[in-house]
C-alpha cells in the first residue's frame, strides 16, 4: 500500500497547543512520534507483574496521582508496548494531572506479558482478573474505567461482556474491530468488508505486529510486494517467519464458532457497562461502531457516541483547521473532546457532574458542523433513491432510466487500484486513506461511473449508504466494489464512502451460495455510514467496480476458497436497470 495518514493534535485541557502532524503506520507513529511529543514521566510502580490463574503474569505500570486518597482508576491494555506507546503517554499525562491513576498493561503474549497473543479469546478474562487486582489496592477507589483506541478499544467490550461489577465506564475509540456477528457485521477485528480480506489492513497489521510471543512482539518492516503473491493466505510468511494468527482468520472466516470463541461480539451479551463510543467517518470499523453503540442500547447500557472527521484514530486533529485526505475540515466550533472524555470519566468513577452528551454527536463533512441526535441516522432523514440509467446518468424518476445494460471486465491480474478511503495500520509510510480524488482510475474500462445532473440545491445526508443493484456474472463468484463520489464543477471526484461484497453472501454471511452465471440476482451492497453534504452544482457519482487492490483481496472469481486458490478467471459482470425493475443507490436525505 501507498501510505496511511492520520491526523492527530495534543490536546491540553481543550485546547490544541502543538501542530497536527500526519502519523505513517498507526503503531510505529503512535510509538516513536507522539511518544517523544509527550512526556509523561516514570511509573510510580513500574513492571509490576500481576498472574492469572493459569499462572501467566502480565507486566503491568501504574502512574498515581498526588496524594494519598484513593483514586479513580482508568486501564488501558495493549499489544504495542506499555510504556513507549504514545497514546498511553498522553493520557498519563492527561489523566494523571486531573487525579486519576492510570494503569497500563502489555496484553498476554505481547511485550513484557508473558503467555502467547492472539485477538481476543483473554481480553474478557484477563482484564476480569486485573480489575480484581486493582480493587484490591489501596489507592483505588474501587471504581475502574478503560480507555484506548483500535486494540486498546476493542478489548474493552470483551472485558464488558464480563459486567465485572467495578467495571463503571468505558470509552472504546476507534473500536468497531470488536465486532463479530452482531448487526450482521462480520468484520471480526476488522479483517473482512463485505465478507472479503481487507488486505493492505490485515496483511499490514499481522506483518508488522502480529507476533504471538513477547520475543516476537516488536515491530517488523512492511514487505509491500508480498501483497501481490499468491496464494493470499501466504502472504503474511512472506513477511515475517514466526507464526500469526492471520491463516487462521482466512479459513475461519465462515466459522460463527470460531470468532465466538474469541470473544467477538455477538449482539447476545448483557452489556451494563456505560459507554463513550468515539470513531471517525474514514475509520475502517465506523458502521461497527454504530452497530455496537446500538447493541448496547438495546441491552439497556448508557450510551453516548462521537463521530467525528478523520481516518482511523484520528479524532483529536478535527478539532481545529486540517486536511483529511483531499477535504479540507474547518469546524465551525471546537467539540473539546479530552474535556468530554475526562468529564465523561469523573462522572462514573469520582461521581462528579454528568457531561452533556447525547447518544449521537457526528460531524457532518464538507458542511463542517456538529449535529446531535438520539437516532441514527436521524429521525428527520428520508430515504432518497438515485436510480441507475444505462446510459450512466443518475436519476430521480423512474421514467428518465434508460433500460440499456451495461458490462464490465474485472480482471484480478489486473484490478483497480486503491486511492484512498478506509484504510490503517499498513505499516507503510505512503499510504494514503480517507476522501481522496479518484481522478485517476476514472477512465478505466472496469470503472462503470453512474452520474447525476448537477444539484439544483444542497443536499445533506446522514446515514446509512446502499446499492441496490440487478447483477449477473459470468463465474460463479464475483465481488462488487462500490465508491459514493462528489464531483465538482472543476471536475475533481473525491471519495466520500466506499463499500464492497462477495456476491456469494449475497444472501448473508451464514448462506453462501455461488452464482449460476448469466442469472441475474438482487444484490444489496452496503456502504460505510457517512454524514456529508453535496453543494449546489456538484453532482453525485457512484462507482462499480470488482476490485480496489491492494486496499481488498482480488476474488479470483473461481467460486473455490479465494484464500487458498492460485488460479484466476475473469468475469464479466454486467449491471440490469429499467423502469419496471431499476438499479438504485439509496442515501438518507437530511433537511437543512
Amino acid at each position: 500500500m501507498k501510505r496511511l495518514t492520520i491526523m492527530l493534535g495534543i490536546v491540553l485541557t481543550g485546547l490544541i497547543i502543538a501542530p497536527i502532524w500526519p502519523l505513517d503506520d498507526f503503531a510505529g507513529s503512535m510509538r516513536n512520534k507522539l511518544a517523544w511529543q509527550v512526556q509523561a514521566g516514570s511509573p510510580d510502580l513500574a513492571d509490576v507483574r500481576i498472574t492469572m490463574q493459569d499462572g501467566i503474569e502480565l507486566a503491568t505500570d501504574i502512574y498515581l496521582p498526588k496524594g494519598n486518597a484513593p483514586a479513580p482508576t482508568v486501564l488501558m491494555r495493549l499489544p504495542y508496548g506499555k510504556r513507549s506507546y504514545g497514546e498511553v503517554r498522553f493520557w498519563v499525562k492527561e489523566l494523571v494531572s486531573r487525579g486519576f491513576a492510570v494503569v497500563a498493561q502489555d496484553m498476554r503474549g505481547r511485550h513484557g506479558s508473558d503467555g502467547v497473543f492472539t485477538p481476543y479469546p483473554n481480553a474478557g478474562t484477563d482484564g476480569v482478573e486485573t480489575l480484581d487486582w486493582i480493587v484490591a489496592q489501596p489507592w483505588s477507589n474501587g471504581k475502574v474505567g478503560t480507555l484506548g483506541c483500535s486494540a486498546l478499544g476493542e478489548t474493552q467490550l470483551m472485558l464488558a461482556a464480563q459486567a465485572h461489577p467495578a467495571h463503571r465506564a468505558m470509552v472504546p475509540i476507534a473500536a468497531g474491530g470488536a465486532i463479530g456477528t452482531a448487526g450482521g457485521r462480520n468484520a471480526y477485528f476488522s479483517v473482512f468488508e463485505g465478507g472479503i480480506l481487507n488486505l493492505s489492513t490485515a496483511a499490514g497489521w499481522f506483518g508488522t505486529e502480529g507476533g504471538k510471543t513477547p520475543a516476537t512482539s516488536g515491530h517488523r518492516p512492511l514487505v509491500p510486494e508480498a501483497l501481490t503473491s499468491l496464494p493470499v493466505i501466504d502472504v503474511v510468511r512472506h513477511m515475517r517467519p514466526d507464526p500469526t494468527d492471520f491463516e487462521d482468520f482466512l479459513k475461519n472466516f465462515e466459522d460463527a464458532d470460531y470468532w465466538k470463541s474469541l470473544g467477538y461480539v455477538t449482539g447476545q451479551e448483557t452489556f451494563k457497562t456505560p459507554a463513550l463510543f468515539i470513531d471517525t467517518w474514514h475509520d475502517p470499523g465506523v458502521s461497527s461502531t454504530l452497530v455496537l453503540a446500538d447493541t448496547l442500547r438495546r441491552a439497556e447500557a448508557p450510551v453516548s457516541t462521537i463521530i467525528a472527521a478523520g481516518t482511523h484514530c484520528g479524532y483529536l486533529g478535527s478539532d481545529q483547521a486540517t486536511m483529511v485526505g483531499d477535504l479540507a475540515v474547518s469546524p465551525q466550533e471546537t467539540f473539546g473532546f479530552v474535556e468530554s472524555i475526562v468529564r465523561f470519566l469523573w462522572h462514573h468513577l469520582a461521581d462528579g457532574p454528568a457531561p452533556d452528551l447525547p447518544y449521537l454527536s457526528f460531524y457532518s463533512l464538507a458542511e463542517d458542523k456538529w449535529h446531535r441526535s438520539e437516532t441514527w441516522p436521524p429521525a428527520d432523514t428520508a430515504e432518497t433513491r438515485f436510480f441507475l440509467s444505462g446510459s450512466g446518468s443518475l436519476e430521480q424518476g423512474r421514467a428518465l432510466i434508460d433500460a440499456a445494460a451495461r458490462r464490465f471486465l474485472s480482471d484480478p491480474s489486473n484490478p483497480v487500484p486503491s486511492i484512498g478511503g478506509a484504510i490503517c495500520c499498513t505499516g507503510d509510510p505512503d499510504e494514503r486513506s480517507g476522501p481522496v480524488h479518484q481522478n485517476a482510475i476514472e477512465d478505466r474500462a472496469d470503472v462503470l461511473l453512474y452520474s447525476s445532473p448537477p444539484l439544483d440545491a444542497p443536499l445533506r445526508i446522514a446515514g446509512a449508504v446502499r446499492a441496490k443493484l440487478r447483477v449477473s456474472a459470468s463465474t460463479p463468484d464475483t465481488d462488487l466494489v462500490l465508491r459514493l463520489i462528489d464531483v465538482d464543477p472543476a471536475g475533481n471526484a473525491l471519495l466520500v464512502q466506499e463499500g464492497a461484497l462477495r456476491l456469494r453472501y449475497r444472501n448473508g454471511f451464514a448462506q453462501p451460495s455461488l452464482l449460476q452465471p448469466g442469472e441475474i440476482y438482487d444484490i444489496d451492497v452496503s456502504l460505510r455510514d457517512i454524514a456529508y453534504r453535496f453543494d449546489a452544482g456538484h453532482r453525485i457519482r457512484l462507482h462499480v467496480a470488482g476490485t480496489s487492490f491492494p486496499r481488498l483481496e482480488r476474488n479470483l472469481n473461481t467460486g473455490g476458497p479465494n484464500h487458498s486458490e492460485t488460479r484466476m478467471r475473469t468475469a464479466e459482470i454486467t449491471l440490469h436497470s429499467s423502469p419496471d425493475a431499476p438499479s438504485a443507490l439509496v442515501l438518507h436525505a437530511f433537511p437543512d
